[in-house]
Formats: structure tokens, C-alpha cells, sequence
């Protein structure tokens, strides 16, 4: 089967779906990770026959992802922040909206050697992410579940990142003052899990479930943070639609006044800093 012909194939087998928009252009990128092509080539390149093993793993590729795994389940990378990152069902595929929240957190005015805790890691995207593009602060990533810290450890290990790694319930185990605080954690509401896109529902539910208003996990840290939070320490989140309000009034409640917004490209107020200092550079 010429690369021609397999993009065909896939393009036939995958269907149209929120989160599958477009099947042709999912075909060949799973044809290009099948042969470790850039997609460029792939284009270039119709009348290429395939190798069998390669065909193989491409013709199952197709299979799995019309069921609804996700894409980055099958190639087992997904890209964040330049890098690609290594992802396995054990934790949250990195979404482009976590990147608004590492791009709020580099803009902060933070020390040099800031102390940083990277609460609900997974993956450890933010974490690693923060470690390389400011290789003088100290983060440490937290996650309640071995498997996740497993491959935040494996993705720290390949990029080279200095990152400390802690088993924990939210940030019960690990003791403060830490200069930042930033957390992606589950914030969907639980009556919502079910309306979810298919390859969405296949992360782990612990790592989306918020409980009945997405925001029981993120009210447990918001109360802790002042006992973690250095005096001029900062509090930097990944929420939901709606949710921004009810925890910058929160947030106050607890002395941690509100330092910025972030709205993603559908306006919703993706991220959100809380903190007595550290107001964001430039707020969207």
C-alpha cells in the first residue's frame, strides 16, 4: 500500500466527530508518527509504498482511535511548550490551554531561586516546562498517583529538567513557604464527565472529576495556601468556564487577593493568580 492509499484508507475508517474534526488530516498525522516521518514528507511522498510493519501498526492505529482513544495514547508523546512529552492512560494528555497557564506563571516577577510546587502534576508538563525555562527555581511536582509521578519522573529524566517529585494528597505532605504555587487540577463538574468528547473521557477520571461544582480539589488548596505560600508567594490556576469569580472571591476570603486573569481564545477565564504580590506582566 502506497502512503497515498493508506491516507485514504484512514480517512475512510475515521469518523467525523467533536475531537476527530477533520479524519484526513488525522490519517496522515498518525501516518507520519507510524513511520517517524515529518508530515512534510508524508505530502511529499504519495506513491511511497509502506513497509508491512509499519502499515500494520498504522491499520491498528486506525482501529483504536475510531473506538475514541486519543491520538497521543497511540504514539505515546504529545507536544507541549516546543518538547514532546511522554504520555501514557495513567495521566491528563496535555491540553494547549495548560500552556496560557505556564505562559502567565514565566511572566510573574518571582525570585531567582524561587521555591515551587507544581500541585496535581501528571505528566509533570508544568513542572518540567518550569524547570527548564527557569532552571534557578526549585519545583517539585506532587501527585497523590504513582503511576503519574512515574511518568513525570521518565519526562524530568529525557528532558534533563531538575525536578523533585513528592507522593502526596494535594500538597499534605510537602511544607512551604513556596514562592509560586500552580496547580491544573480536575475541575470539571461531575454531572458533566458524561458530555465529555469520547478521547477526553479516556484520561483518567481522577484527573478530570471536580466534584459537584468542578471545585472541590481547588477550594482543599486554596485553603491551604496560606499556610504554604511564602509571605509574597503566589497562587496560579487552571479553572474552568464560570469558575473564576467564585474562586477569586475565595481566594480573598483567605488574604490572597486577586493578581490577574487570563482568558483562553473562546474567552472563557482560563487562569487565574492569587497572591499578596506578583501581579501578572501583561493581563489577557
Amino acid at each position: 500500500m502506497t502512503v497515498a492509499e493508506a491516507i485514504a484508507v484512514g480517512q475512510a475508517r475515521l469518523p467525523r466527530r467533536p475531537g476527530l474534526p477533520d479524519p484526513r488530516r488525522e490519517a496522515r498525522w498518525l501516518l507520519a508518527r507510524a513511520l517517524g516521518w515529518a508530515e512534510t514528507r508524508v505530502v511529499a511522498s504519495p506513491d511511497e509504498l509502506l513497509p508491512g510493519a509499519v502499515l500494520e501498526r498504522f491499520l491498528g492505529w486506525l482501529d483504536r482511535r475510531a473506538s475514541g482513544e486519543p491520538a497521543h495514547h497511540l504514539t505515546g508523546t504529545c507536544p507541549f511548550w516546543g518538547r514532546e512529552l511522554l504520555v501514557t492512560p495513567a495521566v491528563l494528555v496535555p491540553r494547549p490551554e495548560t500552556e496560557l497557564l505556564v505562559e502567565a506563571v514565566l511572566g510573574l516577577e518571582l525570585p531567582a531561586t524561587a521555591r515551587v510546587a507544581d500541585v496535581g502534576t501528571g505528566s509533570g508538563c508544568i513542572g518540567v516546562t518550569l524547570a527548564l525555562e527557569r532552571p534557578g527555581w526549585r519545583v517539585t511536582g506532587v501527585d497523590l498517583r504513582l503511576a503519574a509521578l512515574a511518568v513525570a519522573r521518565s519526562n524530568a529524566c529525557r528532558l534533563g529538567a531538575s525536578l523533585a517529585l513528592v507522593a502526596s494528597d494535594l500538597a499534605a505532605a510537602v511544607t512551604g513557604p513556596f514562592d509560586l504555587i500552580v496547580a491544573n487540577l480536575p475541575y470539571v463538574p461531575a454531572g458533566a464527565l458524561a458530555d465529555l468528547p469520547v478521547e477526553v473521557r479516556h484520561d483518567p477520571a481522577l484527573a478530570l472529576d471536580g466534584g459537584p461544582d468542578g471545585l472541590r480539589l481547588v477550594g482543599q488548596l486554596l485553603a491551604d495556601a496560606p499556610r504554604l505560600l511564602s509571605p509574597a508567594g503566589v497562587l496560579a490556576l487552571e479553572l474552568g468556564e464560570g469558575q473564576a469569580e467564585t474562586v477569586a472571591s475565595q481566594g480573598s476570603d483567605l488574604g490572597l487577593p486577586e493578581r490577574g486573569r487570563v482568558r483562553d481564545p473562546g474567552g472563557c477565564e482560563r487562569v487565574l493568580v492569587l497572591g499578596r504580590a506578583g501581579k501578572l506582566t501583561a493581563d489577557s
